[in-house]
């Protein structure tokens, strides 16, 4: 019984420090319009408790935001779109920005405290610090 309550306090005290661990930094995520069409991007990012707006990318723009991410709390997905004045179709897509699933975040091995996205033609791609490469991390839909 007794060690039961050591693994309760343990466990306690462990969410207090990743807690306090995730609430010490900010995080800042860059989405880019690298569409090499030079088309406009439309964006509308969001997490559970914050909706950022929609917002229109020309080519060469980018948006960001910043804040503090909590371990197993923080999630934040932007819908794209943008048409495709050659092929006259739309095409759209759906994207985790950030994410803080489980004890362990992979974005802060991805991106450290600032993660950079672009929007391209062929998807949608991380700048992968801790790989200095960008990686394509999503398809587009047409419409």
């Amino acid at each position: 019984m007794r060690s039961h309550g050591n693994i309760i306090f343990s466990l306690l005290l462990l969410c207090a420090i990743l807690v306090s661990k995730g609430s010490s930094y900010r995080t800042r995520v860059h989405v880019q319009n690298h569409l090499e069409a030079h088309e406009d991007l439309f964006m509308h990012c969001r997490s559970y408790d914050d909706d950022l707006g929609e917002r229109m990318l020309r080519v060469g723009e980018e948006s960001y935001w910043d804040f503090k991410a909590f371990p197993l709390f923080t999630h934040f997905w932007c819908d794209l779109r943008w048409f495709d004045s050659w092929s006259h179709h739309w095409y759209n897509g759906t994207f985790d920005v950030y994410r803080s699933t489980g004890l362990i975040n992979r974005y802060i091995g991805y991106c450290g405290h600032e993660c950079l996205w672009s929007a391209r033609q062929l998807g949608f791609y991380l700048y992968r610090k801790d790989e200095q490469k960008w990686e394509k991390r999503g398809e587009w839909r047409a419409e």
